[in-house]
């Protein structure tokens, strides 16, 4: 395989943290993995420089582009100089690191048009890379997902400028080229790599923060990013207040660092009042929790249910109904399979929400890991598969150009 291995991870994440998550995922495996790799992570996510970065990866933060909601730019900068400014960025960045790998961890949604802008001078520039496109295991339900892909354009721009899509997910669970309807051409691109299992972690010190003796049961409350986790939060602070606080376990709350500043604050407001309860906005040791937690309750990304299944962790999912409903879809997903349970969204309260915490952490009720062993949690060493294999081909062409010709 060629070296040394250059790899440009580019993501976006419209309101949470997953697809940054899973990049800088992929990039700690690839640079253990493969002597020489260097990986650059091209990312407008505002509080990228809270991540804990491994050797030979590093990252450009792009001017912010998001979404308000109503298909306008949300940022201090027009749309017209924001777009050039990050398209300007993007290029100088390919031009002078001349990566082999330009993989994508963002919703194919997103802003198309500056996508296919990057991908067709990627193409120019450096006409051996490969560009990757990487998903998680579901986008939403198919219906919705294929009206707004045809509207969007995405079709087109993963037939003509991807030469993968790897899917982090298992094909007999969710089927995205079948459910999706991918074209055949598009189709034959995908990889189905697995989910992501997370790295073991030692848990001596959050065992020191929230150490008791003897031991109680632990529940972690992590909302991801945290932009929709309010109304669980909440709702788990009203069951604890009626409890008075006195129920037979300890909390973990992890609020996110994207929840509105205002709800952040009632929040802490409220969990300073109550004992046996231990809150955060943000923390770098949310793995080193969740591996010391009874039970983990959360609004459903993809990444705190990789975590869950790494880990044995039994859950209670309580997404919110936003479509395309990608967090609640994979969450009847795996509550067929009896690894989770779900939170039906209209049932979101401090009765039903205290009831199923209690029952899971005491009893064990209404939750079983028997299917959990059926998962293909191998998503990380399978990246590193493929991006050996496509190295080793685009070097055996090279040498065969190189040849002299007899």
């Amino acid at each position: 395989m060629p070296l040394p291995l250059k790899l440009l991870i580019w993501s976006h994440d419209h309101s949470g943290l997953g697809y940054t998550a899973r990049a800088l995922a992929m990039a700690a495996y690839l640079t253990e993995r493969f002597k020489d790799c260097s990986v650059i992570l091209v990312t407008d996510l505002p509080i990228i420089g809270r991540f804990r970065f491994p050797s030979n990866v590093d990252y450009v933060r792009l001017p912010g582009l998001a979404s308000n909601g109503d298909g306008n730019a949300a940022t201090s900068l027009d749309r017209a100089s924001t777009l050039k400014i990050r398209r300007k960025m993007l290029q100088g960045i390919v031009r002078t690191f001349r990566p082999q790998f330009v993989v994508l961890e963002r919703d194919p949604l997103n802003f198309t048009e500056e996508v296919e802008r990057i991908l067709t001078f990627v193409h120019e520039e450096l006409n051996e890379a490969k560009v990757i496109w990487a998903l998680p295991d579901v986008l939403g339900e198919p219906e919705s997902i294929v009206a707004s892909w045809t509207a969007g354009g995405v079709y087109p721009v993963l037939d003509a400028l991807c030469d993968e899509i790897w899917v982090h997910g298992d094909q007999a669970l969710f089927d995205q080229a079948r459910h999706y309807r991918l074209p055949e051409r598009v189709a034959a691109k995908v990889v189905y790599t697995g989910y992501l299992r997370s790295p073991r972690v030692s848990t001596v010190s959050v065992q020191r923060k929230i150490g008791s003796q003897p031991r109680i049961p632990l529940v972690l409350l992590t909302a991801g990013g945290g932009a929709a986790g309010y109304p669980l939060m909440n709702s788990y602070l009203d069951f604890l207040e009626g409890r008075r606080g006195q129920v037979p376990f300890r909390s973990v709350i992890v609020t996110g660092p994207l929840m509105r500043s205002v709800d952040k604050q009632r929040l802490k407001t409220r969990a300073e009042r109550l004992s046996r309860l231990t809150f955060h906005r943000f923390s770098r040791h949310l793995l080193e929790y969740l591996s010391c937690a009874d039970l983990v309750v959360s609004t459903g990304g993809y990444n705190t249910l990789c975590a869950n299944l790494s880990y044995h962790k039994p859950a209670i999912v309580a997404p919110r109904v936003r479509p395309p409903n990608e967090r609640l879809l994979r969450g009847r997903m795996f509550e067929r399979l009896g690894i989770t349970q779900v939170l039906d969204p209209v049932e979101l309260g401090s009765e039903r929400l205290g009831e199923m915490v209690t029952k899971t952490v005491l009893v064990g009720e209404a939750w079983a890991n028997g299917h959990a062993g059926i998962i293909p949690m191998e998503g990380l060493e399978q990246v590193g598969t493929r991006i050996e294999a496509l190295a080793s081909a685009m070097d055996g062409v090279r040498q065969s150009k190189a040849a002299p010709r007899r």
